[in-house]
């Protein structure tokens, strides 16, 4: 095979021009997969590739989409894997690979790639990945979560947040969701928060400190950055932990050394894909322990699913979230004509300058 047809990333740029055309096809590395694509997840961090905000880049042109859900078309001789496999996996755009999922094909390190149990659908297979995987990663690896402590997440009622509020209740903390809608707010209650909170309308602080006390936040979960993350800082307890997990506002921001010294405040990076090298028998470890939670119906993921053609307009919504949950793309049949072109906007974004 020469070529495969894919949403196209020709240029870098704020107004990027997404194209639906013919890509070379991929040669893989060591250690690396090629899938062929059943479904793929979108995520904020597409619109952060494309516009050259990523902390690592592809040269264009390339072919965004993190996260994969579909059957091994090729490997290595010594894989643990074989053709025909059913996989979930990263796409290797995480480190500036070419070959990402909006397209029939992609690669992925086969150290951030698990086997699909039969009874589990690829739709629900790329829903649970990365959100549940990183949730999992961040309150048992990092912040080593004990019972009864209280959490507070925020962006509750995204497909991350949703993962952290359950999986957080699976380990007997106490949680409070906080969430930028009414809409939002009555959605989550279905996970059963032990507090949920309106950013928009009402004050995180005062609502917090009402119902648990001063600096009572044990475990703050951000993926916000930008004033919602100086504002859970405040709240965090004497030996507090800062999970921080993504910058969604566009804004990272700087931190006030001088105020986690005297508070005894720890700041922890979320970013597993580390442990594609450092170690990647825990991740699989969990991966499988995730898949068992779904089959015993304890986690529940929450996504929608949508057509290849429509991989655009919903990277718009997530980009002015108005998104819950997951947003799943479901690869089919290709009906789209070569060289469609749709623009990305990203009117909705605050992105640094």
């Amino acid at each position: 095979m020469e070529n495969y047809q894919a949403w196209v990333q020709d240029d870098i740029a704020p107004f990027s021009n997404l194209k639906y055309k013919s890509i070379k096809y991929p040669t893989i590395n060591e250690k690396e997969l090629i899938i062929e694509t059943k479904a793929a997840t979108l995520n904020f961090a597409d619109l952060l590739l494309s516009s050259g905000m990523y902390q690592s880049n592809p040269k264009t042109p390339f072919v965004p989409g993190f996260e994969v859900a579909g059957t091994v078309k090729e490997c290595s001789a010594d894989s643990k894997f074989a053709v025909g496999d059913r996989v979930v996996a990263a796409t290797t755009v995480f480190r500036s690979g070419r070959h990402g999922s909006f397209g029939e094909y992609c690669v992925a390190s086969e150290n951030l790639a698990y086997k699909l149990p039969e009874e589990i659908s690829y739709e629900v297979g790329a829903a649970i990945l990365m959100a549940y995987l990183t949730s999992d990663f961040a309150l048992h690896r990092r912040a080593q979560l004990k019972k009864d402590e209280i959490v507070l997440v925020n962006a509750a009622a995204g497909g991350v947040g949703i993962s952290a509020v359950q999986l957080a209740k699976i380990e007997g903390a106490r949680v409070i969701a906080a969430v930028g809608s009414d809409e939002k707010k009555k959605f989550i209650q279905q996970f059963e928060p032990d507090l949920v909170i309106n950013y928009q309308k009402e004050n995180l602080k005062d609502v917090v400190e009402e119902k648990f006390g001063k600096r009572s936040v044990n475990v703050f979960y951000d993926q916000v950055g930008g004033e919602p993350y100086e504002e859970g800082i405040r709240l965090l307890s004497s030996e507090g932990r800062a999970l921080i997990v993504g910058f969604a506002s566009g804004n990272i921001p700087s931190q006030l050394l001088s105020y986690l010294l005297v508070k005894n405040i720890s700041i922890m990076g979320v970013f597993m894909i580390s442990f594609e090298n450092d170690d990647k028998e825990y991740l699989e470890t969990r991966m499988k322990i995730i898949f068992d939670r779904y089959l015993n119906k304890t986690i529940k993921p929450v996504y929608e699913t949508i057509n290849f053609d429509e991989i655009i307009k919903y990277l718009e919504l997530i980009g002015s979230r108005k998104t819950i949950g997951r947003i799943v793309e479901k690869l089919d049949q290709l009906n789209l004509r070569e060289d469609t072109l749709i623009t990305v906007s990203y009117t909705h974004l605050t992105l640094p300058t």
